[in-house]
C-alpha cells in the first residue's frame, strides 16, 4: 500500500474540517477506526483494509473474472476509500460503502474495456418469479455454499451478477438493502436473481441427492 502515503498527507490537512463533524456522543468502533485514518493512522488504515478486503475481493472477482487484474483493483479500490474517507458521513455501514466503492471500481474497469453495458444488462435484467416452492430457504443455502456440496457446477450456470449477490447475501451477511445501496438494483431485481439462484441450487442437490440413491 506504498501508494497510500501521499494521501495519508492530504487527508492530515482535513482534520479540522472533519473534526468539526465529529459526533458528540462516544464514537463506535468503525467511527473511531475512520477518526484514526483521517488523523493519519497508518495502522487504522492496515485493518481497514484486512477488515474489508474479502468482500472487496468477492465483488471485484464477480464483476470482473479476471484474477490477473483484482490484485490491481483492490489496490485502486482502497486507494479510492483513502481519498474518499473524509467524505463518508454513515448514512449506510462502512462495510456497504467500502463495497459501493468496489463495486464502482469495478465498473469503472469494465467501462474501459468496454463491457459496462454488457455486465448492466445482465444485472438488471429480471427474472420471472415462479410461484410455490422456491427451493432451499437461506438457511440450507447458506449452509450448503459454506459447505462446498456440489456447488461448483450449480454457481456457474448462474449468470455472474446472480454469483455477486448470492456470495453478498449468504457469504457476506449483506441484507437486501445493503445489496441495493452497493449494486444500485432495484430490490424486485435482486430478489429475482436470489430466486433464480435457489431453484438452480434445488435442481442441484436434487440431482445429486437422486444419483447418491442410485448407487
Amino acid at each position: 500500500m506504498s501508494l497510500l502515503r501521499g494521501a495519508l498527507a492530504a487527508l492530515r490537512g482535513r482534520q479540522d474540517a472533519a473534526a468539526a463533524t465529529t459526533p458528540a456522543e462516544p464514537l463506535d468502533a468503525d467511527q473511531a477506526l475512520v477518526r484514526a485514518i483521517i488523523d493519519g493512522s497508518q495502522p487504522a488504515f492496515a485493518q481497514l483494509v484486512e477488515t474489508h478486503q474479502r468482500t472487496c475481493a468477492h465483488v471485484i472477482g464477480r464483476m470482473v473474472g479476471d484474477r490477473d487484474q483484482m490484485a490491481d483493483l483492490l489496490q485502486e479500490t482502497f486507494l479510492a476509500v483513502f481519498r474518499q474517507l473524509h467524505r463518508f458521513r454513515f448514512e449506510s455501514s462502512l462495510r456497504t460503502w467500502i463495497s459501493r466503492v468496489a463495486y464502482t471500481t469495478a465498473l469503472q474497469y469494465l467501462r474501459r474495456r468496454r463491457l459496462e453495458t454488457q455486465w448492466m444488462v445482465a444485472a438488471q435484467a429480471p427474472e420471472e418469479l415462479g410461484v410455490g416452492d422456491e427451493g432451499p430457504g437461506p438457511a440450507e443455502f447458506s449452509e450448503a455454499l459454506q459447505a462446498g456440496r456440489h456447488l461448483g457446477a450449480a454457481l456457474e450456470r448462474l449468470s455472474a451478477p446472480q454469483r455477486l449477490i448470492v456470495g453478498l447475501h449468504y457469504l457476506e451477511d449483506f441484507d437486501l438493502a445493503e445489496i441495493e445501496q452497493v449494486t444500485g438494483l432495484a430490490r424486485g431485481t435482486i430478489k429475482s436473481h436470489l430466486y433464480r439462484a435457489r431453484q438452480v441450487l434445488k435442481q442441484d442437490l436434487v440431482r445429486h441427492a437422486t444419483a447418491g440413491e442410485l448407487l
